[in-house]
């Protein structure tokens, strides 16, 4: 009976010391899962591929999940996803160097996660640090950020040209055309530079690589960068003669009237906007009337 009696009283204490030792954990997770359900109701994503700014729709409720992530990460600091919200709620609400924070103590926990590399990149990118974020990326292994990867990689090689660098530029641009091989910008700014460097048989090959490209095969880029390049581009189309005017108002005509949901629809009116910042405001109105009218 005496050895029942200390058997069950070493069952005892270890289960008070398991629970003990768990009990943190189990705190932890509650308040997680408690922060992450507030979070849901509190932000509207604007892009659901990566992490950037979220509309708040309910900041009572986005002030209860930073309460509770960061009352999830009191009972256990080494817990990621706790500090990966965090770092969303903290985006959101303008305070990006908090998110770097929250993230890089992340990959200090798991240095080898992509997803943490692709969110730390991310937050760079909202910074504007091209270079850090294609650092970021490219350590994630890209994962669905092609489109901002694509849109650094024409901020950088726009800075290298301004600084006189047309062979770095000219790097990053075929960059980009390793990720899309279609990118209306990254071809005619290589057309361009070829045709300044006086390389007119490598310029033509762009050109002619350019004019393969149908215009009807011209999507909505789901990017404001890249919404922006692809309207610039545009407009140097219709300068060189490889477009006709009548073109450009077909293609805006058809991104304008599509029906891909508010992004592509954002989407397609910052095209628009750029492309009539680029003519005088008679010129533009008369563009824009030509783009309405042929959507009727």
């Amino acid at each position: 009976m005496t050895r029942l009696w200390r058997a069950a009283l070493v069952a005892i204490a270890l289960t008070g010391l398991a629970g003990w030792w768990l009990s943190p954990y189990v705190l932890s997770n509650y308040w997680l899962d408690a922060g992450a359900s507030a979070l849901d109701e509190a932000l509207l994503p604007v892009y659901h591929d990566r992490l950037a700014p979220e509309q708040v729709v309910d900041w009572d409720k986005l002030e209860q999940a930073t309460a509770h992530l960061q009352q999830s990460l009191n009972w256990d600091d080494r817990s990621i996803r706790a500090r990966r919200l965090l770092a969303r709620v903290y985006l959101s609400v303008g305070e990006p160097e908090r998110s770097l924070e929250m993230l890089k103590a992340a990959l200090t926990a798991r240095p080898s996660s992509p997803l943490l590399w692709l969110e730390l990149g991310d937050v760079y990118d909202c910074l504007g640090d091209s270079q850090a974020a294609l650092e970021a990326y490219e350590a994630g292994r890209l994962g669905s950020r092609v489109l901002p990867v694509a849109a650094n990689y024409l901020l950088v090689a726009e800075v290298q040209r301004e600084r006189g660098n047309g062979e770095a530029a000219i790097a990053e641009w075929r960059r980009v055309l390793e990720l899309d091989s279609s990118n209306l910008y990254a071809l005619c700014q290589l057309a361009d530079i070829h045709r300044e460097m006086g390389d007119s048989r490598c310029a033509a090959g762009f050109e002619e690589t350019l004019e393969r490209i149908g215009a009807g095969a011209v999507a909505v880029p789901l990017d404001f960068r890249l919404a922006e390049y692809q309207a610039l581009a545009a407009v140097w189309l219709v300068g060189d003669g490889i477009w006709d005017q009548q073109t450009l108002v077909a293609v805006m005509s058809r991104h304008v009237s599509a029906s891909g949901g508010e992004l592509q629809q954002l989407m397609a009116q910052r095209e628009l906007e750029t492309i009539m910042n680029q003519y005088s405001e008679e010129e533009g109105s008369a563009f824009l009337d030509s783009v309405l009218l042929a959507r009727q």
